[in-house]
């Protein structure tokens, strides 16, 4: 049986200089300062996502754009896109010893975490 729980939240040890601890602990009341963290990052990290997405697409139309104009780098490109780089039928991957190894894990997580 698979565990879907999420995993508990991850601690980590932030060194703030002074002046901006200081300024934290005034502006933002004891029990709320971690969310107030979290809430930070989690929308910093949002935009700076959501500009890395917009670059991205950004190059991929200007890719397309150049393709567009030099037919012979599209040709190179499908037949990078239709390549096949390993042996569908033998790239040593076995689903049943890794489904074994998969329950044999978790059951020593879960035996681990009740200790």
């Amino acid at each position: 049986m698979l565990n879907l729980r999420p995993p508990p939240p991850r601690q980590v040890l932030l060194r703030l200089p002074d002046d901006v601890a200081i300024k934290l602990a005034r502006v933002v009341p004891p029990r709320q300062r971690n969310r107030y963290i979290v809430d930070l990052l989690t929308h910093d990290l949002a935009s700076k996502e959501k500009a890395l997405g917009k670059m991205l697409a950004e190059a991929a139309q200007r890719l397309n754009e150049i393709e567009a104009q030099y037919p012979e780098l599209a040709l190179e490109t499908d037949e990078w896109v239709s390549a096949v780089l390993t042996d569908e039928e033998d790239d040593g991957f076995d689903p049943v010893a890794f489904e074994k190894q998969l329950a044999l894990a978790q059951a020593a997580m879960t035996k681990q975490a009740g200790k």
